[in-house]
Formats: C-alpha cells, structure tokens, sequence
C-alpha cells in the first residue's frame, strides 16, 4: 500500500501543470547546470530566433532590413540586395554567455556556448538566390533542486529537476525579384531534436529513490513567406518588410518510464522499473507568427525597427493551453559606417547598438513577465573582402515577484562571413 501511494505521487509531480509550481517557491539550494533558461522547463523549451551576428547588434531587427553586404536569415524576400559585389557568402558562428539566477532569497551562475549560426548564401542568377542552414530552434537547460518538500502522505522529500536538449532547424529559404525593388521569399526547414527530462526523488523517512524520465523526439516540416520591397531614391532608400508562419503541430514520440530504488539494507541495488510508456506526440502547436519591418538605409547608417506577433492564445502546449497569451515584440537597432570605401581602417568599421522588448506568452500564477535586452556589434572588414562580426547581448529575463527567478545574461558572438565569387568569367581588354 505504501509503495502505491508513493508511485501515485512520484507520477502527478512529472506534469507540467505542477512542474511549474518549482518556480513559485522560495528555492533553497537552487543550482543551475549552466545549459540555458530555468523557463525551458516549460513546454518545448525556450524558443530562439534565427538571426545573423549583424542583425543581435542591432537589436536583433531583421524584418525590414537589406544589405549588400549581409545575409538576412529572418526575411530570406530581403536578399535580393545582397551580393553586390559577389555571389557566395558561408557565415559561421560562436557564443558564450553567462547568466545570473536570481530569486528574492538565492542566486546561482552558470556558463554556457556554443555554435550560433551556420548558413551558406548563393546566387541562382540576379533575381533569384537561396540560403541553406542550421541554427537553434529551441533550448531546454536547466537542473533545479528543491528540498524539504512536504508530503502529507511520506513526509518531507527533495526533487532534483533536471532538463537537457532542445529542437534544432535545418532550413532551405529562396528569394526571387518578381520586379525591380520588389521581392518574394520562401522559407522551408526541417525541425528536429530530442528534449529530454527527469525528476529525481529522494526521502530520508523511506530511504527510497524515484527517478521519472521523459524523452521526446520530434521531427516537422515547416514554412514561412515572406516579402520585401525597396523605396530608392537619390540619397537614401527605404525597405519595407513582412513575414509570416502558420500555426505548426508538432509531432514525433514520447517515451516515459519510472523506475525505485531501494537503501533500506544499505546497498544500492539496480532499480525496479515501476512504470513504462511509449506514445506519439502531438500536444504541441507553435502559434501563427506574423511581423513587419522597416529601415532607413543611407551610405552611413542604417537605422531598422521590427514588430512582431505571436498568436499564443490559439497555440497548444501540453499542460499550459489555458495559461498561453499572445506576445508582441519590439526592437530597434542602428549600423554607422562612418567611411566604407575610406583608407582608414577605423572608418571602414560598421558600428551597432539597438534593444528589444517582448512579453513572455505564458502566465504563471497571474504572473505575466517581460524578457528585454541592450545589443552592441562591430562589423570588420577583411583585406580578403570578407568580414568579422561580434555583438554583445545584455538579456533580462523574468522577474522575482511571487518568489519567481529573474535571470540576467551577457552574451558575446562571433561571426565570420566569408564572402567570394564564384563562376565568374574573367575580362581582358
């Protein structure tokens, strides 16, 4: 009776309607493996966006922007400007970041990094070119102890929540001039990864162990459009843009399990399974996105501003439907290339600095929270005619009301985007 009555209980604290609860306490002994958000313990983890090394130091404005000089990874429709001066441009990217957690009573670091960016632009002909990639859709990181948790049924016991994966996006995007000024883009990705989970429980009253885990494996096809067009005049020109995404259903396959371990005879014995199951997984819908851009671009500066729309209300995660709201989301970011063609080394450097504000999409006890940040970049002309970008990322994330964890993040990338002609006959006089 008394191993039921614990299997019951290990079982109800794996769903996330609960799982939630962890964030509301004041946590004693909080640690944070250094992988990412403690919010990714929600749903399909915490969500990122698919921008270059340019684009983060501007705020990550991308929607409305055109450069012949950068790939938009966001607008594929904005490209048409680009490669002016070549047909080829292989970007790859790096970032390291540290991020503070802190709640009203603890505060824990951790580190964390890796590759950011990955694409490769090409031209068809001079209305047509694509970009193939890989980048991050989404990351779950986080590894959360809570003790002294009161049961009235087996008395105090202490979780270990522990989260690791995410989904990544291998995406194929075209764009194509229908008329001068005037382009269409088409975006096409691949969405993949494991989200792996467990909830470890452990109690001094019955000297047993639980361990619940859970595996998700998904895989989806997906799609976005995109336009773009170009105001140019004598001394400055104007870019409008505008993307959207439908509602995506996410599908692949859960796999659960719950095993016992038993210290009473002071011997750690292979555990008992308890508890296994296997199902398909379509629990999750991403919202419809839509979102619109514009910039001013003149032979200096480019000064961009994007606004964002997320239709979360109508989205669907497992365990949080009624808790989704819609998020909205402004940014706005300026590149100043004081001499472009000039001598002068310094003059050549693009200068960015741009913020962001967002709204997160999920309510946690009537708690609705903002994540907001400060972006600064330098772009670095090469004798080879490629480039060298960085960006610094200053990121606020949730808040310490109601005993909830508000995180703080530097983040530093670095790009290189090596630019080059291809195919191109040489001319002699």
């Amino acid at each position: 009776m008394y191993k039921m009555v614990t299997v019951r209980m290990v079982r109800r604290i794996q769903y996330p309607a609960l799982l939630s609860l962890c964030l509301l306490f004041s946590i004693q002994g909080m640690a944070q493996n250094g992988a990412g958000s403690v919010y990714s313990i929600f749903g399909l983890g915490e969500m990122t966006r698919t921008n270059s090394t340019a684009s983060q130091g501007m705020g990550f404005t991308s929607i409305g922007w055109s450069s012949p000089y950068s790939v938009n990874l966001v607008n594929p429709a904005a490209n048409s400007q680009t490669g002016a001066y070549f047909n080829h441009v292989f970007d790859v990217g790096f970032y390291y970041a540290n991020t503070t957690y802190e709640t009203q009573s603890a505060t824990e670091n951790g580190s964390y990094g890796g590759l950011s960016n990955l694409s490769f632009w090409f031209k068809y002909n001079d209305r047509w070119n694509g970009t193939i990639g890989l980048s991050n859709y989404s990351n779950v990181g986080y590894n959360i102890y809570k003790s002294n948790v009161n049961s009235f049924q087996t008395g105090d016991y202490d979780i270990a929540y522990e989260g690791s994966g995410g989904l990544n996006e291998l995406f194929f995007s075209n764009s194509y001039s229908i008329f001068k000024n005037f382009s269409v883009g088409l975006k096409l990705a691949l969405i993949f990864g494991n989200i792996s989970r467990t909830e470890d429980v452990t109690s001094e009253q019955s000297l047993k162990r639980y361990l619940s885990e859970n595996s998700t494996v998904i895989a989806k096809m997906d799609a976005e459009y995109s336009l773009h067009y170009r105001l140019q005049r004598e001394s400055y020109a104007l870019n409008f843009g505008l993307v959207y995404k439908n509602p995506t259903n996410m599908n692949g396959g859960t796999s659960t399990s719950i095993s016992e371990w038993d210290y009473s005879n002071g011997v750690d014995v292979d555990g008992n399974s308890l508890y296994f199951e296997e199902e398909s997984e379509s629990e999750y819908t991403l919202p419809r996105r839509i979102g619109f851009g514009i910039s001013l671009d003149t032979e200096k500066f480019l000064l961009a501003g994007d606004i964002e729309f997320n239709q979360w209300s109508q989205a669907k995660i497992h365990g949080y439907t009624d808790d989704l709201r819609d998020s909205w989301r402004y940014a706005i970011g300026l590149e100043l290339t004081p001499d472009r063609y000039g001598q002068q080394a310094l003059g050549r450097i693009s200068y960015r600095v741009g913020g962001y504000l967002q709204n997160s999409y999920l309510v946690v006890e009537n708690q609705l929270s903002n994540t907001y940040g400060l972006t600064s970049g330098l772009g670095v002309p090469l004798k080879s005619g490629s480039a060298m970008n960085v960006s610094y990322h200053r990121k606020y994330n949730g808040t310490t009301s109601n005993d909830m964890i508000l995180e703080s993040t530097h983040e530093v990338t670095l790009n290189f985007s090596i630019r080059s002609r291809w195919f191109q006959r040489r001319k002699y006089d």
